[in-house]
């Protein structure tokens, strides 16, 4: 089983684990503009933040 959030990526077109930061993200997918990211809000980073991160993202997915 996965445990980490992700998530599709619009710019990319493909699935991008949340459970780093949006810099990581980018030099993993090659991403030109991590600047402007459509997911940058769901992207941990690190300690309570992380936690509070993935609680948001999991409620937004919650929602019709």
């Amino acid at each position: 089983m996965f445990d980490s959030p992700f998530d599709f990526c619009p710019r990319k077109r493909e699935m991008v684990l949340l459970d780093q930061t949006v810099a990581e993200c980018a030099r993993e997918h090659d991403c030109q503009d991590a600047a402007t990211c459509p997911l940058c809000d769901c992207f941990v980073g690190t300690g309570e933040e992380a936690r509070q991160v993935q609680i948001k993202h999991a409620q937004k997915k919650e929602k019709p």
